[in-house]
């Protein structure tokens, strides 16, 4: 037999089995012959034949001879082979009348009964319940003159005799529609199903049976209003209905007939088999769809009927197996643990070798019987990520650095490929090892648990967006191998945009604040104290404006000679006026020809940073076009020419008319600038010297008078010319403009951050259109009668605001964010407020947290502040507005909310529930998953409302391995394969048992583990009135 620690398995069960002895058989060749080949034909059956029931009617020589055969060795590849007698009751349809054309409707067609017994004494059946409803045998009504001639007793002779009565008093023209004489007085035999209970009610058979009426029979019995009852309640009594369907999808809808007719629908398909597997006959050996998840035991097929649903399949075969065999690497096949050869240690600790259910494992005992440390052993063995969690392998307990007993113990799982993953219980997975057990140990939930109720968690943010990922079609991934980089893919150009615009936000920030600044008193008083120096230096300058000196008289020659002199003065002065003239527009020409070799550069460097992104651009588009298969260059959508040869020949003539410009400035030669000033400047003074003194003063004053126009015309300036008092004046004129131009610019700024959010919402939108598939996941999840108010949301979430708002706080200073302790209360509060969802709310938060850096709001008065004072000397007023308006604190994050309320505001068993429910149900990944006591912080209606139903459906497409001591998980979870832990710990030592709930060993375990012993649970039973 199969392994039975490997508890609950598909196997294929047959319970219409007839034989060679049948009273009806059509197996080929003399008796011996025809057993050969049956036996042989059974031999010969798909491995996945596990269990046959042999059915020869109300004969059981039949099923004593396969007993032999299985004694003698042969039946090899059967664990199962249990007796079935088959019955005609004496509930009449409307079939099977004999006329000389053959069988045609009745009313006295009978339904059959089968009843399936445990692996008895053959004897016992013919002895104890064939023998005691043989007094209760009726005749039908056409054989009843014939009642003396079979004697009561069942026997073949005695069949035999009455069918050959039957058939020798038919009219000569019927008699050739009837069968042999043994069938026909078969036939004409029925029982009541009252006789047939009271018979197996008997001490040898209590427990140790199972009805199941016939469909096909069932179904001739009319719904009238004088047979709707019998019809009804014959069918209830039964444990089972047999059908011998022609196809998986006839038996479908066989069954679901009887669904519709609100009838006992636990139908299972059997091959009805007269006939060897190689003939046509629908009723041939091995012709059986049904598959049924037990022991191989009849405790196995009580269990299966109780477990109906989940544990019989009618088909080719069942999903889960067809699973399992696609994906043999992702299921463990059996767990070893064994002491290291050589080991000095004297303790045995762990000698385990034990095969594991490929679906759903519990693993039950006494507290400190070694359960987790098991579940840590196997979630080791399968490189988890979370072994931080391990309660049995810490340093505190097996790993303890003192005596360090994991050293000596290698762990083993095998997988359903054959392989191997071994791990030395002291040492931990690689970093880089792929997970291929997910364990969740009772710490990890906790920290989960606590952390999301502080408001946040990383690791299951990852977890989320993950599994979110795995729902997301494939077609739909777009090649992305995480949820982060088909983010990234989605939302790439929307974050580009966002960028662009903050710096703009950053450019308007810059001019609010000068424009501010310009608006200050100081800065007004500063500009009116500028233009009152000024003009006070105007008065003063009007006072000492030069003495008039009067054109000296003299006589007519002095007069002519210094006439002459000042005339030469006169020619020299304009000679030097044209020396500092022409050096003025060589100055002037250098300047301009600088300028224009500089914007001449600045163009050529904008020029090749606009060639740099668009080259980079290029390059992100190149792998995009590539993915798109259609063989189009980036060059083809986009070219970018770039002709710098114009302004390059400015900047090449800029620079040679540069360097004339310096020639011509610093040229010693006789005519260059320098000489012809020092010569010019030489021959004024030799002049001056011939001049009288009052001629000489004349002179002089006709100087200074014209330094003293030049001065107060450049001290008048304009609105062109910087610090004069024409520029001052119009500085101060324009300063009634600044508060149009700073609501203009507070405008802007705020219609850039509307355009940012508008951005963010883009983006969750994005991000909406990818959990789309997973929340429909849940709502059909919603439909398994199971209450899962479970909501995956997306929402613009502020993240880390108040920690880098304040890091550019000075917390010091007098305002409205003043003192730790009271501006983070402050701002908890201003955050709870805030409404991100909108641009309005978002808007109305920037707004509010700039008038707090500008008022004390600390108290109604609200004084004004300082922005610059508010600012840390690290960080400046730029910087802070820039974060505030930019909104990069916001951005869409998932969310699972449970019953309309966020994971934080959960109480911690909620939070543990949503955490089971999310990685059990919604969770697609299909490695084996690992839980610690499931069940903790539970209360037990909610175990059985919701958690047990996320754990049968998560075994549908994953080994699940629980370690609990709650009966509603093992129990109503109908585990497979129960995990008996024991410890002694006087040898120090664990040891393990296994098998399925139907075997008694491990019920008897499971009621004296979770139920508290069998007199406590029938206590118990007794006081609720069960």
């Amino acid at each position: 037999m199969e392994n039975e620690n490997i508890g609950s398995t598909w196997k294929k069960w047959d319970l219409h089995v007839h034989t060679p002895a049948s009273i009806v058989q059509h197996y080929p060749g003399g008796p011996d012959a025809a057993w050969e080949a049956f036996i042989s034909d059974l031999e010969a059956l798909p491995p996945e034949f596990k269990v046959i029931g042999i059915n020869d009617y109300v004969f059981v020589d039949g099923y004593e001879r396969v007993l032999q055969a299985r004694k003698a060795g042969r039946l090899q590849n059967l664990d199962l082979i249990l007796p079935v007698v088959e019955l005609r009751l004496d509930k009449f349809g409307g079939i099977l009348q004999k006329t000389k054309e053959g069988y045609s409707e009745s009313n006295w067609s009978r339904i059959n009964l089968h009843v399936i017994f445990d692996e008895v004494d053959p004897a016992l059946i013919r002895d104890q319940f064939l023998s005691a409803i043989t007094r209760h045998y009726k005749l039908m009504p056409e054989a009843r003159d014939h009642e003396a001639r079979w004697g009561g007793v069942i026997t073949r002779e005695n069949l035999r005799a009455l069918g050959e009565a039957i058939i020798a008093a038919a009219p000569d023209d019927q008699k050739s529609g009837y069968g042999d004489p043994l069938t026909e007085g078969f036939n004409s035999l029925n029982v009541s199903m009252e006789k047939v209970k009271e018979a197996l009610s008997s001490p040898f058979f209590e427990r140790r049976h199972l009805l199941a009426i016939g469909k096909t029979e069932w179904d001739s019995l009319r719904w009238s209003d004088h047979t709707i009852a019998d019809k009804r309640s014959v069918i209830n009594e039964a444990d089972l209905v047999f059908t011998a369907a022609e196809s998986p999808a006839a038996y479908e809808k066989a069954r679901k007939s009887l669904a519709d007719a609100n009838v006992n629908d636990l139908l299972l398909d059997c091959s009805d088999a007269h006939w060897l597997s190689g003939e046509k006959d629908k009723d041939r050996v091995g012709n059986c769809f049904t598959w049924i998840k037990a022991d191989a035991t009849f405790a196995g097929l009580v269990q299966a009927i109780r477990e109906f649903s989940n544990r019989v399949y009618v088909g080719d075969n069942p999903p889960k197996r067809q699973l399992v065999e696609r994906h043999r690497t992702k299921y463990v096949s059996s767990i070893r643990v064994k002491k290291k050869p050589g080991s000095a240690l004297r303790d045995p600790w762990f000698d385990v070798d034990m095969p594991l259910n490929s679906d759903l494992v519990a693993i039950i005992g006494n507290k400190g019987s070694g359960k987790s440390a098991l579940s840590d052993i196997i979630a080791l063995a399968g490189d988890t990520k979370n072994r931080t969690g391990f309660s049995f392998l810490n340093e505190q307990r097996f790993r303890n650095p003192k005596g360090r007993p994991a050293q000596h113990f290698t762990a083993a799982i095998v997988w359903r490929d054959g392989s191997e993953s071994t791990r030395q219980l002291d040492e931990n997975p690689s970093p880089t090892a792929v997970e291929r057990i997910k364990y969740l140990p009772q710490l990890y939930l906790e920290t989960l648990c606590n952390e999301l109720g502080e408001g946040g968690s990383s690791t299951f943010d990852s977890e989320l967006r993950k599994i979110i990922f795995s729902h997301v079609p494939e077609e739909d991934r777009l090649d992305q191998p995480s949820m982060d980089a088909l983010i990234d893919f989605k939302v790439a150009e929307i974050n580009a945009a966002r960028q662009a615009i903050i710096k703009e936000i950053s450019r308007v920030n810059a001019d609010i604040l000068a424009t501010e600044d310009r608006m200050t008193a100081e800065f007004r008083t500063g500009l009116e104290k500028q233009l009152e120096a000024k003009r006070s230096e105007l008065a003063a300058l009007d006072a000492g404006k030069p003495v008039e000196v009067a054109d000296p008289g003299a006589s007519p020659e002095a007069q002519r000679e210094s006439e002459q002199a000042a005339e030469l003065i006169q020619q020299l002065e304009a000679q030097a006026a044209a020396v500092d003239k022409e050096e003025a527009a060589l100055r002037d020409r250098k300047g301009a020809a600088v300028k224009r070799q500089a914007l001449a550069k600045r163009i050529s460097q904008a020029v090749d940073n606009h060639k740099k992104a668009h080259d980079q651009f290029l390059q992100e588009l190149a792998p995009l076009l590539a993915e798109l298969g259609a063989e189009i260059r980036p060059d083809q959508l986009v070219s970018l020419q770039i002709n710098l040869a114009p302004v390059n020949e400015v900047s090449v003539a800029a620079a040679t008319e540069i360097l004339s410009v310096d020639g011509a400035l610093l040229s010693e030669e006789a005519d260059g600038l320098v000489k012809r000033r020092e010569t010019v400047r030489a021959a004024i003074e030799a002049t001056k010297t011939k001049l009288g003194e009052r001629q000489r003063l004349f002179i002089q004053y006709k100087e200074a008078l014209a330094a003293w126009e030049k001065a107060k015309t450049e001290l008048i300036g304009g609105k062109d010319k910087a610090n004069s008092i024409g520029w001052l004046e119009a500085q101060i004129e324009g300063l009634a403009a600044l508060p149009a131009r700073l609501s203009d610019l507070r405008a802007s700024r705020i219609e850039r951050a509307k355009q940012v959010h508008a951005l963010i919402v883009e983006a969750v939108n994005e991000y909406r259109r990818l959990y789309e598939p997973v929340q429909s996941f849940v709502q059909s999840a919603q439909q398994m009668d199971m209450p899962l108010p479970l909501d995956f949301q997306v929402r613009i979430d502020e993240s880390g605001f108040q920690e880098r708002f304040f890091a550019s706080i000075n917390r010091q200073a007098r305002g409205s964010f003043y003192g730790i302790e009271d501006s983070d209360q402050r701002m908890r509060e201003l955050l709870s407020e805030a409404d991100f969802s909108t641009a309005e709310g978002t808007i109305a938060f920037a707004e509010t947290l700039d008038d707090f850096l500008r008022h004390d709001r600390r108290d109604d008065a609200g004084r004004p502040t300082r922005l610059a004072d508010q600012v840390r000397r690290t960080a400046g007023p730029r910087e802070v507005l820039d974060y505030i308006y930019g909104l990069a604190y916001l951005s869409p994050r998932y969310s699972l909310t449970y019953a309309q309320q966020e994971i934080g505001q959960l109480s911690p068993g909620e939070r543990g529930l949503l955490l089971l429910v999310f990685y059990l149900l919604v969770d697609k990944d299909d490695i084996p998953i690992v839980i610690d006591q499931p069940e903790e912080n539970l209360d037990n209606q909610t175990i059985y409302k919701i958690l047990v139903k996320c754990i049968k459906a998560a075994k549908e497409r994953r080994q699940v391995i629980i370690v609990t001591h709650n009966p509603n998980l093992a129990v109503v979870c109908d585990a497979e394969q129960i995990i008996y832990a024991e410890c002694n710990k006087t040898e120090h030592s664990f040891s393990y048992e296994a098998g399925g709930i139907e075997n008694p060993n491990m019920l008897e375990k499971v009621i004296h583990i979770l139920e508290g012993t069998k007199p406590a649970f029938k206590n118990r039973s007794d006081k609720y009135a069960l």
